[in-house]
């Protein structure tokens, strides 16, 4: 099952997801997840995602230098998150739950963690992403109506990508 949730705030689904990964982290649930970490952040727009169930915190932005005032995605960062991730996809249960950060601008180009969504189904994985309203059109045709809209509250979410057993 694919799940998703829309959250205006800014940030807002980064916390809410990497909250839920740490909780079912925290009770032993199998997880495998990659969500935005919170890290002090020696500039404004640093970017690092955190990879379940590694324990490993990985910087996706790249140096500027000096002067600059945009953030720029490290891509090549981003898919050597995205191919841990897979490793990991391809070790755990399907009773494991994914949690992917978001469908955004690199997903809805056909890269980034857009496979990954398709290797946690084919595995019979619950996923779960954000998708941000300026992607929501873009995920929409590569769900092609399959996925579920979720309310952005942590219990609905947990009971979500919990297996019954």
């Amino acid at each position: 099952m694919l799940g998703f949730i829309s959250v205006t705030e800014k940030g807002g689904a980064d916390r809410l997801l990497a909250e839920l990964a740490e909780r079912l982290r925290a009770e032993g649930a199998p997880l495998v997840a990659m969500v935005r970490a919170e890290t002090p952040a020696a500039r404004p727009c640093e970017m690092h995602l955190r990879l379940l169930p590694a324990e490993e915190v990985r910087a996706i932005s790249q140096e500027l230098g000096s002067g600059a005032d945009a953030c720029t995605l490290d891509a090549g960062a981003l898919e050597e998150a995205v191919a841990a991730t897979a490793r990991a996809i391809e070790a755990a249960p399907a009773s494991a739950a994914l949690i992917l950060n978001k469908f955004g601008k690199q997903e809805a180009a056909g890269r980034g963690c857009r496979d990954l969504i398709g290797l946690g189904l084919a595995r019979g994985m619950r996923v779960l992403i954000s998708v941000p309203p300026e992607t929501r059109a873009e995920f929409e045709a590569f769900s092609d109506g399959l996925a579920e809209e979720l309310r952005p509250e942590i219990q609905q979410l947990a009971d979500f990508v919990k297996v019954s057993s």
